[in-house]
């Protein structure tokens, strides 16, 4: 094994969507700054109303059709 090839012990870190929101709500928790926990909050909010969103606007959508 040289120098160039990667080490089979390291692990990669996921940066996925579920990660970002486990972030978020971690950050909410401990964050120091009350800025952040606002910001953090905020885009919690806004990720759980889109999810909403979604879920009354693609049967509302859907619906003529069946």
């Amino acid at each position: 094994m040289n120098a160039a090839d990667p080490d089979p012990d390291a692990r990669s870190t996921p940066h996925g969507a579920g990660r970002r929101l486990l972030k978020l709500l971690v950050e909410i928790d401990s964050s120091r700054f009350l800025g952040n926990r606002v910001v953090a909050a905020i885009a919690l909010i806004a990720i759980l109303a889109m999810f909403a969103g979604l879920g009354y606007l693609v049967p509302a959508v859907l619906s003529p059709y069946f």
